[in-house]
């Protein structure tokens, strides 16, 4: 090997900016974003809605009777225990409110208050469809029941 090619200097030897800068990295995490970007505001397509009664749904999924009862079973234990970490986390937020740790420790207690008593609803009102053998039941509906109404 000669020894200009060991000593090989050039202009990109001592002034690079696109290198420097990794334009190569910072084109495609353009690209990638403004991808990103443009999902979120673009009209998702319409899937078609399926309009069918319980029984022709557990006809489809071949669910037996056992397996809703299961289900019910499944969904309600999850609705309570989700709500009672709900709860739990609600206090303890509270908790460090008054304890003067942070208004942040508060305020992020209470987003997941939010998240946990979303997921406690949503279990909930899948047992409810399912107890009443219908499908697509509204909240109005799920209060109705809940307050005895």
């Amino acid at each position: 090997m000669a020894l200009k090619d060991v000593l090989k200097v050039s202009r990109k030897t001592f002034l690079n900016p696109s290198a420097w800068l990794s334009y190569d990295s910072l084109k495609t995490d353009s690209k990638s974003v403004w991808e990103i970007v443009k999902g979120l505001f673009a009209l998702p397509k319409r899937e078609e809605v399926r309009e069918e009664t319980f029984e022709q749904a557990m006809e489809r999924l071949q669910l037996t009777e056992t397996q809703v009862v299961a289900a019910i079973r499944n969904f309600r234990t999850s609705a309570i225990c989700f709500a009672l970490l709900g709860l739990g986390v609600f206090f303890y937020s509270f908790y460090l409110l008054f304890s003067g740790v942070f208004f942040t420790a508060w305020f992020l207690g209470m987003a997941v208050t939010t998240l946990l008593f979303s997921q406690a609803y949503k279990y909930d009102f899948w047992a409810f469809q399912m107890k009443r053998r219908q499908l697509g039941l509204t909240f109005a509906e799920w209060k109705r029941h809940i307050l005895g109404d």
